[in-house]
């Protein structure tokens, strides 16, 4: 076989090879939600070496599609990889191929060990070194199988055709693997430690939960005028509400392993077991998160009703802050951190959730607990929580080092929803969508048709919660064909009303007002 043709046979057989040794991983972390997936765990170790200001950047440019993409180029670099494997052994003289593949396999395999850690899902070294062996065999018995089905073919043969195939061959069995290892944790339900996204039920004699203060009534002429198609509900369901991780595997935690460790500036550690927490007296909120990468506009903004216990009678469990105490920090599993002020974290409002909409915090919610601080950029509201610990320094955590504000106090914003632009619109135009301040409320909101030279306010939908965005509604009568330039700003419950100065989200979060452009045309 000549170079060019090796080249290309190598090329396809190395990668329908790392096709199926993905697979392996792959299905073992979808009967063990949290089991590690190497590629993923080998980019989880590039993503916390690369600088903060080019992370920033990423983030400030991309949003939440920066990991997305970290992630497919990983990927794409893994498949590289095992493509090169393939020239390699492709190019080697028949009797020593099955060696040298083997070898490829097994180096593979030495790279896929970066890819465990001993909190990644609950499997020991062993198990690991196990899964390793069988995904190292599959790529190897692939590899060989696929090259010499390639070669069968011959120049005369539809070498290209045989390559193809194999790839689609490859793709389809890693497809099937996937499938089976879904079907199997659907019908016994997998084999991971993770409850989270059940029904929430509490232990047997716990103390009460004080639900949330009930918002204003309001008539059924209301409730239908905001009833409409497009425009962000009240309370957001579990699976819309946005999620943004320096982590790319979500920890899968064992809730009855799991212990909350109080240390630090305390009267004396102490540790609680899910079922403590739990028991304890706890009350249910409702709090709208916003991440600080959020830009104007944009969707990393979610309301739901928390249920927890107020993070002051845990630090109490411990005695309570010390003297000189400054700063609550949270600890993760995985080993993500960050903070918050003392004052901060013994206010009433500050939770420990362990409840999410009526179910137990979902895993990439952070289950079994997370932090719920009202006001403050959802980076603070610390997810997958297993040690709370009280110091008497400035703390700076994960994103702090990389430059991120460390108040990250929530900035008043507003947000057009409806109507979505794209096709015009005729007769009178109903704008709508929500408008939030962290923990100030929203006492008004403007909107502009004519680019902000003239304003009008819009009807508020009553108020759900003092830290929950409200819906807001605003309608421009039927005119002449026209360009319709709307504009919103929010003012808060302090009276302070919505910069229109626009900066970007690092370092304290952005600012501006959200617009977009409609085209209205005539009744009738």
């Amino acid at each position: 076989m000549n170079d060019r043709r090796s080249t290309h046979a190598g090329a396809a057989a190395g990668a329908a090879a790392v096709l199926v040794g993905l697979a392996v991983f792959g299905a073992a972390s979808i009967a063990s939600p949290g089991l590690p997936f190497p590629p993923l765990g080998i980019g989880q170790r590039v993503l916390r070496l690369i600088p903060g200001p080019l992370a920033s950047g990423a983030i400030e440019l991309l949003g939440h599609w920066a990991l997305r993409g970290f992630v497919a180029g990983v990927l794409v670099a893994a498949v590289a990889l095992g493509a090169g494997a393939g020239i390699l052994v492709a190019r080697r003289p028949p009797g020593s191929r099955q060696l040298t593949a083997g070898l490829a396999g097994g180096g593979l395999g030495l790279l896929a060990l970066a890819g465990w850690s001993p909190d990644g899902g609950g499997i020991s070294i062993t198990g690991y070194l196990l899964l390793v062996l069988v995904a190292a065999v599959a790529f190897t018995w692939t590899l060989t199988a696929s090259l010499a089905s390639i070669e069968r073919a011959g120049p005369e043969g539809g070498a290209p055709d045989r390559t193809r195939r194999e790839l689609l061959k490859a793709g389809g069995g890693a497809v099937v693997l996937l499938g089976v290892a879904y079907g199997g944790r659907r019908v016994l339900g997998g084999f991971g430690g993770g409850g989270g996204g059940a029904p929430l039920v509490r232990p047997a004699g716990a103390a009460p939960v004080a639900p949330a203060p009930a918002a204003a009534a309001e008539t059924a002429a209301v409730r239908a005028a905001f009833d409409l198609p497009g425009l962000a509900a009240e309370v957001t369901s579990n699976r819309d509400h946005y999620t943004v991780d320096e982590s790319i595997i979500d920890p899968d935690v064992d809730a009855g392993s799991w212990r909350l460790r109080i240390d630090g500036l305390v009267g004396r550690p102490v540790e609680l077991t899910y079922d403590e927490l739990m028991a304890m007296a706890s009350v249910e909120r409702v709090v709208t998160l916003t991440c600080i990468s959020n830009l104007v506009g944009g969707d990393l903004i979610s309301t739901a009703r928390w249920t927890g216990v107020p993070l002051r009678d845990v630090l109490a469990r411990a005695g309570g802050p010390g003297r000189g105490a400054q700063r609550v920090v949270f600890h993760a599993v995985g080993g993500y951190s960050d903070s918050l002020a003392v004052a901060k974290a013994v206010d009433e409002h500050t939770l420990i959730a362990y409840g999410m909409n009526g179910t137990a915090l979902p895993r990439g919610h952070g289950y079994p607990a997370r932090v719920i601080a009202p006001g403050i950029y959802g980076m603070k509201n610390v997810k997958w929580l297993e040690r709370i610990e009280v110091v008497d320094d400035d703390y700076q955590g994960y994103w702090q080092k990389r430059g991120w504000d460390n108040l990250a106090r929530i900035k008043t914003g507003s947000r057009i929803d409806v109507p979505a632009g794209g096709d015009p619109v005729r007769g009178a135009v109903t704008v709508a969508g929500v408008a939030w301040a962290g923990d100030r409320g929203i006492s008004r909101v403007e909107v502009s048709a004519d680019g902000g030279r003239t304003w009008g306010r819009a009807q508020l939908r009553r108020e759900l919660a003092g830290a929950a965005w409200r819906q807001w509604r605003f309608d421009v009568p039927a005119g002449a064909d026209r360009e319709l330039r709307l504009v919103v700003r929010a003012t808060d419950g302090t009276g302070e009303v919505q910069t229109e100065v626009e900066v970007p989200p690092h370092p304290t979060g952005a600012s501006g007002l959200d617009s977009r452009t409609v085209r209205a045309l005539p009744e009738g």
